[in-house]
């Protein structure tokens, strides 16, 4: 099979000839320090070492380490992200050092650093911090969704490689909802004002749904033709389970992702990809009504994430994207070999009856040696043949 057949087979719940292998995503990507090391390690020269990623320091992967991985994915993405940098020069506010977003959230660190210390940016400024009323809220300006200048040459780029190439094409993240009220109240805030005041979570999720609604419009109108996949943001839980009560998530969350995720099914054919770390069971059934094809990043070490019960229970209604190896544990800190057994063992859960997109969990982080990362991918293609 073509990448594209396969990963398209495995969304369907059918079985393609080998699991399809994805690297390179917004979550499912690789810190720039641990990228310079890696393609040390293997001798490939990337002359451009491009960031895509402020926020994260994700490096974008040269075409020679994906295929040397026998990545089947290719990903689409707009100028600046889903958290829009117009300005990469990182200025200083106070004790932080970062970048403002589209919706005047800063994303910091601490100033007294060297830049080069810095491994990603937190949303530390908050400008919703001070709201208290929802009049508040619908005055705030809003960033307009249906700006173009982050498509500029977008359309020819995913036209080339749909033309050219036989790649499943993956957009960057193209929503997030509950989660960017963390963002803009803080998250304390915004967990305290779901319980309190609900009406000022609800009112920021009405901004933030029409925008990423024309967001999603005016991306599909240029690329949606040549899209296979098409990712959505949502953190929803933590270690131990999810960070609000589930009747909560039901009320007031839901019927505003679900409205996304409506509004994109009517723009075109496609598949979502929604992310949400952490423990996430309950949350399941919940996402596939609301109609997400895929669930990013099977957090392996999480609460009652075991990838076999995970399968057994929830393998006929939603496909697993991510669950290679433990990257918490043992990608950073295991042996080469622990890594290999652990790959083996999560793809004998995950791997039947398709259903499944072997990826890292989330993203490499900066610590993770070399050798580990190409045990991981090496053993993957070992053990993905059906």
């Amino acid at each position: 099979m073509i990448s594209r057949e396969r990963v398209n087979n495995t969304l369907n719940h059918e079985i393609p000839d080998k699991v399809p292998l994805d690297f390179g995503g917004n979550q499912t990507g690789i810190h720039i320090k641990s990228y310079k090391k890696l393609i040390d390690y293997l001798e490939i020269e990337d002359n451009e070492l491009n960031t895509y990623d402020y926020v994260q320091q994700l490096a974008a992967p040269c075409e020679e380490l994906l295929e040397r991985f026998n990545i089947d994915t290719r990903y689409i993405r707009p100028l600046g992200g889903m958290v829009k940098i117009s300005d990469f020069e990182p200025e200083y506010e106070g004790k932080y050092v970062g970048v403002y977003d589209q919706f005047g959230c800063f994303w910091g660190n601490d100033a007294n650093k060297d830049l080069d210390e810095i491994l990603y940016y937190d949303p530390v400024i908050h400008p919703f911090e001070s709201f208290r009323t929802v009049q508040e809220i619908r005055n705030f300006e809003w960033p307009d969704g249906k700006d173009e200048s982050s498509f500029e040459g977008l359309r020819e780029y995913a036209r080339k490689l749909y033309d050219t190439t036989d790649y499943t094409l993956v957009s960057a993240p193209t929503g997030c909802i509950y989660e960017y009220t963390t963002f803009l109240f803080g998250f304390t805030n915004a967990l305290k004002y779901l319980k309190k005041k609900p009406e000022l979570i609800e009112a920021a999720m009405e901004g933030l749904l029409k925008y990423w609604i024309d967001y999603n419009i005016t991306f599909l109108n240029e690329v949606g033709e040549y899209l296979d996949v098409l990712c959505i943001n949502g953190d929803l839980a933590e270690q131990s389970g999810p960070i609000m009560d589930l009747k909560t998530y039901e009320r007031v969350i839901k019927p505003f992702e679900k409205k996304l995720s409506d509004k994109v099914h009517k723009l075109t054919d496609i598949k979502i990809n929604y992310h949400c770390c952490g423990s996430i069971p309950q949350f399941i059934p919940h996402f596939a009504e609301i109609k997400y094809d895929a669930v990013n990043p099977v957090q392996i070490s999480a609460f009652d994430m075991e990838p076999c019960s995970l399968k057994d229970r929830f393998g006929k209604i939603i496909t697993f994207w991510g669950g290679l190896c433990n990257t918490q544990n043992t990608l950073p800190f295991g042996t080469p070999e622990q890594i290999r057994m652990e790959v083996k063992r999560n793809f004998k859960c995950l791997k039947p009856g398709g259903g499944f997109v072997a990826a890292n969990i989330h993203n490499i982080t900066a610590e993770v040696p070399a050798e580990n990362i190409v045990a991981m991918f090496d053993a993957a293609n070992e053990f993905r043949d059906y």
